[in-house]
């Protein structure tokens, strides 16, 4: 039986977990990383919005974290656009009543090619995010003449790991690499630990830019899912699964 190794934060990994044994799929959990809000080191106070901002979440996480704090702004201004990156983000927003927009790419270049970031009247956008990331959202936004502010909610850390239990596994092996910091930070565990060999087990990851960084850190069997919610890995690890 396939093992699929599980690394996103602790309760993600749990909640996909369920789903996968319900699905007769062995999981080993192994959280690379912990999410942490901003809040308690004061640097998450809120942007200020004005009528037809567009406010964009660039992850589940953002919308947890963010969400509750931007509420007041929500509530006292009409007229906002709301983007999420992909549908768990999307799905996150919806559970507490609020309605996105989503591009048909979940990543940044995907968002930058919705029409709502491209009219030729430039918005305000707010970006909701975690510490560090990708800029490109943020620096493009600008170059075009929008005013842009990048809002900080959360931060990733990234917490000493016992790979011990990864190393007892039987093959075959799936490891899940939700995003390229995910990749990069499951890679150079398994090469630390002198398993390369593990780097030939299937991996699957969320857009075709994470694939492209799996190539080059050597990974033999790059799987490519629609984004990084539950159901695309699991739709992902079921179409592998078929044509073992």
């Amino acid at each position: 039986m396939i093992t699929a190794v599980l690394t996103r934060p602790q309760d993600d990994s749990e909640r996909l977990a369920r789903i996968l044994q319900g699905k007769k799929v062995h999981t080993l959990i192994l959280p690379l990383m912990t999410i942490v809000g901003s809040l308690s080191s004061g640097k998450a106070d809120p942007p200020c919005l004005t009528s037809g901002t567009v406010v964009v979440f660039v992850s589940a996480n953002a919308v947890r974290f963010g969400l509750p704090l931007l509420k007041p702004e929500l509530d006292r201004q009409e007229n906002l656009t709301f983007i999420a990156i992909g549908r768990k983000t999307h799905d996150t927003l919806l559970a507490a009543g609020i309605e996105a927009l989503m591009p048909t790419q979940a990543d940044s270049e995907g968002l930058l090619a919705m029409a709502e970031l491209s009219a030729r009247e430039k918005p305000d956008v707010v970006i909701v995010k975690g510490e560090g990331g990708r800029e490109l959202l943020a620096d493009e936004l600008t170059r075009r003449g929008a005013q842009v502010t990048d809002w900080v909610c959360y931060r990733r850390c990234w917490p000493e790991v016992d790979v011990s239990p990864l190393l007892k596994l039987s093959l075959p092996i799936v490891f899940q690499a939700s995003s390229g910091e995910m990749l990069s930070r499951l890679s150079e565990l398994l090469a630390g630990e002198q398993r390369m060999d593990l780097f030939q087990s299937p991996v699957i990851v969320p857009s075709e830019r994470v694939a492209s960084l799996a190539a080059g850190l050597g990974w033999g069997r790059v799987v490519c899912a629609e984004d990084a919610s539950d159901l695309a890995f699991e739709r992902t690890l079921k179409s592998l699964l078929s044509v073992e």
